[in-house]
């Protein structure tokens, strides 16, 4: 069972949407904000054909160097992102952060590493990389993209963080948070005061569902709050187009609490009406769109939102087992 769920979220982490393969990272580059630029994946699942380029990073020119948020998927990526940036500045890359460790944001670290750069991550990381299973996804990773997937390693990082970290950069500082258990047991974000600029990795979510198989969603939804606090002028995903108006971040933070939250309440609701998993897993998808039809639009809802009802349902099991219920 959990093989086929594998399956399906494999299609899923990136499902296409069409699009051209850029032949090198420079190509996507966009300046977002002064000093502020990305570099943006195609809307695809890790292909031979893409290179594994589908998701986004981001880079900070300042006075005293180069700040980068998320590595690629491959060593190779890496290498063009560090080009990407000297076409940009020639200023020494001094520290990269990797959102979480998930294949696609920081298989391409090595290569900062080899620019100079620190690379910061959640601790959780160390856990990632000692996994057996995470072995098994990093050959099956070289099968898939051969040729694209040489000089890649799975990198640990140099610095560590539980909680908080604080980069002075000139005149910027940098804020690298742990709100919560989200997407991964190691979310961090990077947010940036003056300009109002935060990296979110994938906490939120533009155009497709959120996958819940990795993290904790009732955590996720207060990282959701958290950044609705902030109240960012700007928010750049892991995945997808920049959010470049309060409206918008508003809109896109709302969505994906709100399905989360959908989600989370039919379960229970499910589970205190005795019914189990395998009821939860072929009911779910007319339970939310009874909620609200509109899912029905949104790419792979049918294939992944029972997938994210099979890992929700244990965990609000085991909330309601604590409650006593």
């Amino acid at each position: 069972m959990k093989r086929s769920f594998l399956l399906v979220l494999l299609l899923w982490v990136g499902a296409s949407l069409g699009g051209d393969h850029p032949k090198h990272v420079r190509e996507t580059l966009k300046k977002v904000k002064e000093g502020v630029y990305g570099v943006f994946g195609v809307y695809e699942q890790v292909n031979y054909e893409n290179r594994g380029f589908i998701s986004n990073a981001y880079f900070v020119v300042t006075d005293e160097g180069v700040f980068v948020f998320d590595t690629l998927t491959t060593y190779k990526l890496g290498k063009e992102l560090v080009e990407t940036i000297r076409n940009v500045s020639r200023k020494p890359i001094r520290f990269a952060v990797v959102s979480h460790y998930h294949t696609d944001h920081f298989y391409g670290a090595g290569a900062l590493k080899e620019a100079g750069a620190d690379v910061i991550a959640h601790e959780w990381a160390y856990e990632y990389v000692s996994r057996p299973s995470s072995w098994n996804f990093y050959e099956a990773r070289k099968k898939l993209l051969r040729e694209h997937m040489e000089g890649t390693d799975m990198v640990a990082p140099d610095i560590t963080l539980t909680r908080d970290i604080d980069i002075h950069m000139g005149e910027i500082t940098i804020e690298v948070r742990h709100f919560c258990k989200a997407h991964t047991p190691g979310d961090i974000v990077a947010w940036i005061p003056d300009k109002k600029v935060l990296f979110s990795g994938d906490i939120v979510f533009d155009g497709r569902l959120p996958f819940l198989g990795s993290g904790n969603s009732r955590d996720w939804l207060k990282c959701l709050k958290k950044i609705l606090e902030l109240d960012p002028d700007v928010l750049l995903p892991g995945h997808g187009k920049p959010m470049l108006t309060r409206e918008r971040i508003r809109d896109r933070v709302n969505w994906t609490y709100r399905y989360i939250d959908d989600l989370r309440r039919t379960i229970r609701k499910m589970i205190e009406e005795g019914q189990d998993i395998d009821y939860v897993r072929e009911h779910i998808n007319d339970a939310l769109l009874e909620i609200d039809p509109s899912y029905a639009q949104v790419p792979v809802f049918f294939d992944v939102n029972p997938v994210n009802a099979y890992y929700v349902y244990f965990e609000v099991e085991n909330e309601m087992l604590e409650e006593g219920q």
